[in-house]
């Protein structure tokens, strides 16, 4: 290994360490907002460093910031405090990309209790007022496993006063995105969130069921 990916491989570890040490979501996000920097400022480039070597350096890079978002995501639901933010949406009437917000489309958990939420900006209210639907909630028989491509697979049951839902999210192996389907209780369908499941504890959120 030479001195360069040595000390990005030192810099990496002491962010992570940061990160585990930090509680709030959006300090941890700050330390990585300059990954990419990090990646390719960090060390010393030997002065006759090939384009192909660079890329190959840079890539290795961002493989090991993705391997630390993965680490954080999959602690962050076995700690049972997550958000998975969508920024696409799919039912029965098709996928949604466009005008998403990933502050109203989310699955939420905070120690023991859920929110999961989509809002998609039409013409029609729907149940919450935002187009869509929202489930508040207790979780149970929460079960955690990983398959043999690294994926870690997260199957539990949201009970509301209004509706049940179960939900079973994928994290794939290599970065911390994630693919969740809810299947509400109500009627036959299948709700599927795509987007990043991040680390999330907020103290002054008040789920009640």
């Amino acid at each position: 290994m030479t001195i360069a990916m040595r000390r990005i491989y030192l810099t990496l570890t002491l962010i992570l360490i940061v990160m585990i040490a930090m509680p709030s979501r959006a300090m941890a996000q700050d330390v990585f907002d300059d990954d990419i920097y990090v990646i390719e400022k960090t060390g010393e480039i030997p002065a006759n460093e090939t384009k192909k070597e660079r890329k190959q350096r840079i890539k290795k890079g961002h493989q090991i910031v993705d391997s630390i978002y993965n680490l954080k995501a999959v602690k962050a639901v076995k700690d049972g405090y997550f958000v998975l933010q969508a920024t696409e949406v799919s039912d029965s009437r098709g996928r949604y990309t466009l005008g998403l917000n990933d502050n109203t489309n989310f699955l939420l958990m905070q120690g023991g209790k859920g929110i999961f939420q989509v809002a998609f900006n039409t013409m029609n209210p729907g149940a919450n007022g935002l187009g869509g639907i929202t489930l508040h909630g207790r979780v149970s028989n929460m079960k955690i496993s990983q398959d043999k491509k690294g994926n870690t697979n997260v199957r539990y049951n949201m009970v509301g006063s209004r509706m049940n839902a179960s939900v079973m999210i994928t994290i794939f192996g290599d970065k911390d995105q994630a693919v969740a389907d809810i299947y509400p209780t109500m009627g036959n369908g299948r709700i599927t969130l795509r987007g990043r499941l991040v680390p999330y504890r907020n103290d002054d959120i008040t789920i009640t069921p």
